[in-house]
């Protein structure tokens, strides 16, 4: 180890450098000596103070004093301090360097005592006769640092003891919890092997994992105490349970965590799967949550008041009076001013003063805009609430135009049911009328309205037939509707509505569009696989209605899709199932929000990518160049003239995978393309409830 002094802040350096800039040798030895009568500890602030004479010139003197500190050493048993020293004397020439070199030799077997391998390795790397003792220094403490009976954390293994040494391979081995005799090279040592003390965790698990198992199911916050105190900085859940991993059963995690986030000292930074736990300092926890607090910025506050405020009636308090003066402040945005009072209201501000700024806030900002900025649907109601202690025909107005504008079921039925009892029950029906007509549009609406039940399922009974699931059928797989998905697919299923539609309500003609709609590409397979059955077995006489053979495409369709399906498979739906596991390791599944979204969208993801490999494998390219245009088929472009008033209309029939309705791109197996198909020049075709004529058939563009 090459001598490294370390500017000490020892008080007595500066009377060093006033002595040493005197220039009186004998007063500097003078002074020297009394330091050295006070003790050495391990000698570097007496390395320093060296290290500052030679600065000043005083070569000469240096030397002297440096040797009178290592003799000093040897008489106090001050090993590390003589071992620095000596080391120092040989770097700079001091003294006999045959002698220096024995001496050093006999003070690592001082300071080294005890180690299993020291003498093997002071024979293998003598220091007498070394020609660079420096050197063979540096290279023989960095075996003694990782001797046999070491204990070490390495990166993917956890803890390990060194159980060989092999200075003639350079290699050390050791054995780990799962793995046994694991090769190490020595120069990768220092900057893969972390030693461990006595009473950290990983160590524990290693030499005496039964007891430490017993700890964590009596006391899982001294155990989190004595995790976080181990590693010694803020760590996440996930980090917390590969610590643990086996020592806590999978199935007992969640109640553990409950259990062990309880730690009185433990305080908590970031948001969601960001979090990261650390303990108090010995000022306590709260004292550190309310130093945080004040240094923090009002969305700050908000996450430290939600996840800290009932930890004492006395933080609660402190908090509460924080947070009514945060949301008073010039430029507080409005959903933080608004959840900063109802925050100061649940930590025990008077009810009178909340509710007045509020509505005060509501005042100043306006329903609308209040409303839209509150992601939380349990505040949209309390505005909802307020705004409902107006004049009656403002808050029909105000309820009638933020229906437009909700998308929570709970929040959607309260507005509707408040709106019929106002005698505004026409503008409910009005906007009913818009959702079922374009439900694109107003995706969580159309859904709400699907599911309604109790009294308010009269608003839509009459429109619960079987053109409502022909409409579901359509929509359920658009992107706009991925939020829902979960919803949906209790609507289609056997014991939903659609269920109950195809058994009552459900034409003929309804059902042979059904079938045509699933025979396109689509992601959910077995609410598909149900309907298809159930469809058929309602009106057998549409059993000839099969699926298509092959799913044609254009080639840069085919591209974009095997593109999407590698994405899925390879980055996000390993994201997503990572994502799923760091929110499960939060505890309390049926609250935690990050956890169900995650698995809905791993449910969305599984079944796009299953539906394009099956497509993929079906798929055949079409070059509209070379179709035969004799005839409309997939691949072509036909022009259509009215009959009555000779309007025209141009449409492309193509894959499902181009569709475009809207914009008169057709899928090969929709009920207009179906229509269209095998029609030549001059035959005339019913369309859009109008009657055509096929004037020109070419290739599509």
């Amino acid at each position: 180890m090459l001598l490294s002094p370390v500017v000490s802040e020892k008080a007595w350096l500066d009377d060093w450098d006033a002595v040493v800039a005197g220039g009186d040798a004998a007063a500097i030895e003078e002074f020297w000596l009394a330091r050295l009568a006070d003790g050495l500890g391990d000698g570097t602030t007496h390395a320093e103070a060296l290290r500052r004479l030679r600065s000043l010139g005083k070569r000469t003197l240096a030397p002297t004093l440096l040797e009178l500190a290592a003799d000093q050493a040897a008489a106090d048993g001050a090993w590390p301090a003589r071992r620095l020293f000596l080391a120092e004397m040989i770097r700079l020439g001091v003294g006999d360097p045959e002698k220096g070199k024995s001496d050093l030799d006999a003070c690592l077997r001082r300071v080294w005592a005890g180690r299993p391998s020291l003498d093997k390795l002071l024979a293998h790397f003598p220091l007498k006769g070394a020609r660079k003792p420096l050197e063979t220094l540096e290279v023989l403490e960095n075996w003694l640092e990782h001797d046999v009976g070491g204990v070490f954390a390495m990166t993917g293994r956890g803890a390990g003891r060194v159980v060989e040494v092999n200075p003639q391979l350079g290699m050390l081995r050791l054995d780990f919890e799962r793995e046994k005799r694991v090769p190490v090279p020595i120069d990768a040592a220092r900057k893969h092997l972390t030693p461990l003390p006595p009473s950290h965790v990983l160590r524990r698990r290693l030499e005496d994992r039964d007891a430490l198992v017993r700890e964590l199911g009596a006391d899982p916050a001294g155990a989190l105490a004595a995790v976080l105190e181990s590693f010694g900085v803020p760590m996440t859940v996930p980090e917390i349970k590969a610590a643990l991993g086996g020592l806590v059963a999978e199935e007992q995690w969640t109640s553990w965590w409950n259990k062990a986030k309880k730690q009185p000292r433990l305080v908590a930074s970031g948001s969601g799967s960001r979090v990261s736990y650390r303990l108090a300092g010995g000022g306590g926890a709260e004292e550190e949550i309310r130093a945080e607090f004040a240094r923090a910025a009002l969305e700050q506050r908000l996450d430290l008041a939600r996840r800290h405020g009932g930890r004492s009636r006395e933080l609660a308090a402190f908090l509460a009076g924080e947070l009514l003066a945060a949301a008073d402040a010039p430029g507080a945005a409005p959903a933080s001013a608004w959840e900063a009072l109802a925050l100061a209201r649940r930590f025990g501000a008077a009810e009178e003063e909340t509710g007045r700024r509020q509505a005060a806030l509501l005042a100043r900002v306006g329903a609308a805009e209040l409303l839209a900025s509150l992601a939380d649907p349990l505040q949209r109601e309390a505005v909802l609430e307020l705004v409902g202690r107006g004049a009656a025909a403002e808050t029909a107005d105000a309820y009638a135009r933020w229906l437009e504008r909700e998308t929570h079921p709970r929040v959607l039925a309260r507005l509707a049911a408040a709106l019929r009892e106002a005698g505004a029950g026409d503008r409910v029906d009005s906007f009913l009328d818009q959702v079922f007509l374009n439900p694109v549009r107003n995706p969580a609406a159309f859904v709400w309205a699907c599911e309604l039940s109790g009294p308010l399922a009269t608003l839509v009974e009459e429109r619960r037939g079987g053109a409502l699931l022909v409409r579901l059928v359509e929509v359920a797989e658009r992107r706009e509707m991925g939020p829902h998905r979960a919803r949906l697919k209790e609507l289609l299923a056997a014991d939903g509505l659609a269920g109950r539609i195809v058994q009552e309500r459900l034409t003929l003609d309804q059902g042979r569009r059904i079938l045509q709609i699933l025979d396109r590409p689509g992601d959910l397979a077995d609410e598909r696989n149900w309907l298809r059955r159930a469809v058929m077995a309602r009106y057998p006489e549409l059993r000839q209605v099969a699926a298509p053979d092959v799913v044609p495409a254009l080639a840069a369709t085919v591209t974009r899709l095997q593109a999407e399906l590698k994405t899925l498979l390879e980055k996000e739906i390993p994201e997503t199932l990572k994502a799923i596991q760091v929110a499960k390791e939060h505890g309390d599944l049926s609250e935690n929000f990050e956890y169900h979204a995650a698995r809905a969208r791993q449910e969305f993801l599984s079944a796009r990518a299953a539906n394009l490999q099956a497509d993929l494998v079906r798929v055949r390219v079409i070059d509209p160049a070379r179709v035969d245009t004799s005839r409309v088929r997939v691949g072509t472009r036909v022009l259509l003239r009215g009959k009555d008033d000779q309007a025209e209309r141009s449409l492309v029939v193509l894959g499902p995978y181009e569709a475009e309705p809207e914009k008169g791109v057709l899928s090969f197996g929709s009920e207009a393309a179906q229509a269209l198909l095998e029609r030549a020049i001059g035959d005339t075709v019913a369309f859009d409830r109008r009657s055509w004529t096929v004037e020109r058939i070419e290739p599509a563009t």
